[in-house]
């Protein structure tokens, strides 16, 4: 799940959310993480914060990276390919 805070303070923000979540409902392939359900406030003037919920993982990309300090090229390589490659 990820907190966007404040999503309506900068319209430019607001964009790049609106822009990141419509990337994410698009985008469909088995290594990127799908978009469950997008939680908003019941009333409109409580309307500041959302909350996206996203399908379970076993762990995070920054994870992996910092677990394994000693990636050669080759992975990087590899994590490139797979995220991009339909």
């Amino acid at each position: 799940m990820k907190k966007i805070n404040d999503v309506s303070e900068y319209i430019s923000d607001t964009l790049c959310i609106l822009c990141e979540v419509k990337l994410f409902w698009l985008l469909r392939h088995s290594n990127i993480v799908e978009i469950k359900n997008i939680l908003l406030p019941l009333f409109k003037r409580e309307f500041k914060d959302i909350y996206v919920v996203f399908e379970q993982m076993e762990s995070d990309f920054h994870h992996v990276i910092k677990a394994n300090e000693d990636l050669k090229r080759e992975h990087h390589q590899f994590y490139l390919y797979e995220g991009f490659v339909p």
